[in-house]
């Protein structure tokens, strides 16, 4: 994240995000994303602290990538504060223990055919041939949200939905693309 993007309506959305988790499984970011010098800031705006080895037992992690998640088949495959790829999503949720992994993504490969939500629909079904249930929160600030089963997947799908978000605003994998 630079500097120039803290307080934008992003971090609105992260800051709701970090209420409907409070109570399920509290969020803490991942702190590779985010500038030293940017840090304490970034926690007084969203409310999500930074995650370290000292954590509660049931808690979620947050990507926060400059632009967002690759994908799976893109020959440019390094990670840094601008991407994270698919598999080290993966990587977090089994070797972590979170009950949720979300991760910003605006990302949009322009030299594909394929548009938003197709490219979208590529990430998922990766996640899911790796047996990760996931599914995607679209707007202007998209996110994806990644679960190590399906019962924590439906316990926040509900808990987002009791929160107001409209359904049509989570896509799931669908057969087509």
């Amino acid at each position: 994240m630079k500097r120039d993007f803290l307080g934008d309506s992003c971090d609105a959305v992260k800051r709701l995000w970090q209420q409907v988790f409070a109570e399920w499984a509290p969020l803490y970011a991942e702190p590779r994303f985010i500038p030293c010098e940017v840090q304490d800031d970034f926690t007084r705006l969203t409310g999500i602290p930074f995650l370290t080895d000292r954590h509660p037992p049931g808690y979620s992690i947050l990507n926060d990538p400059d632009t967002g998640i690759r994908l799976p088949d893109a020959k440019d495959q390094r990670e840094g504060q601008r991407h994270i790829r698919v598999a080290t999503i993966v990587d977090q949720l089994r070797n972590r223990g979170p009950r949720c992994v979300v991760t910003f993504d605006l990302s949009h490969d322009r030299r594909r055919e394929l548009k938003h939500d197709s490219q979208r629909q590529v990430k998922l079904r990766c996640l899911a041939e790796e047996g990760i249930p996931a599914f995607y929160y679209v707007s202007h600030a998209p996110f994806l949200f990644a679960f190590p089963d399906s019962d924590s997947l439906r316990e926040l799908q509900d808990r987002l939905l009791r929160a107001g978000i409209p359904a049509d605003r989570i896509e799931a994998t669908t057969g087509d693309s």
